[in-house]
């Protein structure tokens, strides 16, 4: 069974927060662009040998 890490993260944009679920993915063959889901902020899609997977957890405040 492939091995995984999983982390919580704020988008840097708009403050969204994402639980993130790296997957091993040794022979590097996924590639893709990630974005967030509320501001459409890039995120990074690997973290080396991990494929990064995000999901929305809670959606940005808004501001007064």
């Amino acid at each position: 069974m492939p091995k995984s890490i999983a982390t919580l993260f704020h988008c840097p944009i708009c403050a969204a927060k994402y639980e993130v679920v790296g997957f091993e993915d040794p022979a590097g063959t996924i590639e893709g662009e990630v974005a967030c889901l509320c501001c459409g902020g890039p995120f990074h899609g690997r973290e080396g040998k991990f494929v990064l997977k995000y999901f929305l957890i809670e959606r940005p405040k808004r501001r007064a």
